[in-house]
């Protein structure tokens, strides 16, 4: 094996688990590799609009300019107008990015602020470094929000495109209503009071059936972040209780939910960013865990990661690619011939393109596509300093994780 678990300073346990994946979806998944003759992929991002007084105005004139642009380039005319049907509606912040082709939308996805400039990209393949890169910033996760009164929970399924979904908190069975419901926390029986305001039947319970909860909402998104907002007293209690996997309970606002009688409520500004900027720790910290542990495994014996564009590629097209690492400048070095073979994995570089079979397509295209068609996490790094050592591409191979999350 290429890793030692037993290394105190390469942190293991569910690294992935705490960043996402992009899915590829039925119209991106069987898309075949085009041709000037085929028909080319349409790859274009626009920023959201600023506030203004018709921002939907702005917006469709927008994306009727990236229909133009991807027109001029050689795109065919269905293909382009698709753009502007894979936009939507306007929001506040970020960008979205729709990719076309043979006159359908394959992917539209919304990006969070400063992942690129707008751009419109024509080739044998849509452009997916970016939204790859942000699909791995948004895991599946879970938010608790707690307090003395009552809980309620909300899952987030890994992307953060999908709606999120509800799971409610009902009263436990066999609670017994408070006789004195309005004496203080320090009058009530034990420990009790650190989950509910029932007075004699024991806090644990409630606090185990909450917890049972969370599980149950982290298995139907496949989550493995908790964040927690609310009673720190109570959070504390739920997360005793959560299974080693989902722990802990990142907290990320304290303070009651908005009552009527609620003394400085938790305010839904507060609760949003404080959401936004723990997601962004985590996942900083779980991409940070992510190089260690590739600069950790390229110099084993039995090396379980590779640097590099041909020990990548032929990693990529042995389908053994767990993580790719992606200089954000790699397509600087797109001066050499690269292809997509028989399988969309099978990712052909130097010699190996030149043999001729399969389509051409750009290297940042090429990596993302194979990566991705083997539900590897993508991730974009800002330059090639630290684990790339200069190069432009690295991976983190499945036989140098545990076996539990290869």
């Amino acid at each position: 094996m290429g890793f030692d678990e037993t290394m105190a300073d390469i942190p293991i346990p569910l690294v992935l688990g705490r960043l996402g994946r992009l899915g590829l979806a039925p119209p991106l998944r069987g898309f075949q590799p085009g041709s000037t003759e085929t028909g080319l992929a349409v790859t274009a991002i626009r920023g959201a609009p600023a506030s203004g007084a018709e921002p939907q105005y702005a917006w469709d004139v927008a994306w009727a300019d990236a229909s133009r642009q991807a027109a001029a380039l050689g795109a065919d005319d269905a293909t382009a107008k698709a753009l502007s049907a894979g936009a939507g509606k306007p929001a506040a912040g970020g960008s979205r990015l729709v990719a076309s082709a043979h006159g359908q939308v394959l992917l539209s996805w919304w990006l969070p602020p400063g992942s690129g400039p707008d751009s419109v990209r024509i080739g044998p393949l849509p452009y997916l470094l970016e939204v790859a890169d942000a699909a791995a910033r948004q895991p599946a996760r879970v938010i608790v929000l707690a307090d003395r009164h009552g809980a309620a929970i909300v899952a987030h399924p890994a992307g953060g495109q999908d709606p999120p979904r509800a799971f409610p908190v009902p009263a436990r069975p066999g609670t017994q209503p408070d006789p004195h419901p309005g004496r203080p926390a320090s009058l009530h029986h034990g420990e009790r009071h650190l989950t509910d305001s029932e007075p004699e039947s024991g806090g644990g319970r409630n606090d185990r059936f909450i917890a049972a909860r969370v599980t149950e909402a982290a298995s139907g998104v496949g989550a493995h972040v908790i964040l927690g907002a609310g009673d720190p007293h109570v959070l504390g209690a739920i997360a005793e209780h959560l299974p080693d996997s989902l722990g802990p309970v990142t907290i990320v606002a304290a303070g009651p939910f908005a009552r009527d009688n609620d003394d400085q409520p938790v305010a839904e500004a507060e609760l949003s960013a404080g959401l936004e900027n723990a997601l962004r720790d985590i996942t900083a910290t779980a991409a940070d865990d992510i190089a260690d542990l590739v600069a950790a495994s390229a110099t084993a014996a039995d090396p379980g990661a590779v640097r590099g564009l041909e020990a990548v590629a032929r990693q990529l097209t042995n389908g053994q690619v767990a993580v790719l690492l992606v200089a954000a400048d790699a397509a600087d070095d797109d001066a050499g011939y690269y292809r997509i073979g028989d399988r969309p994995t099978e990712f052909l570089v130097g010699a190996d393109a030149s043999a001729g079979g399969g389509a051409p397509v750009t290297l940042e295209s090429g990596l993302a596509w194979a990566a991705l068609h083997q539900d590897a996490v993508v991730l974009r790094l800002p330059d090639r300093g630290g684990v790339l050592e200069g190069h432009p591409v690295a991976a983190l191979l499945r036989h140098g994780l545990p076996r539990h999350r290869a």
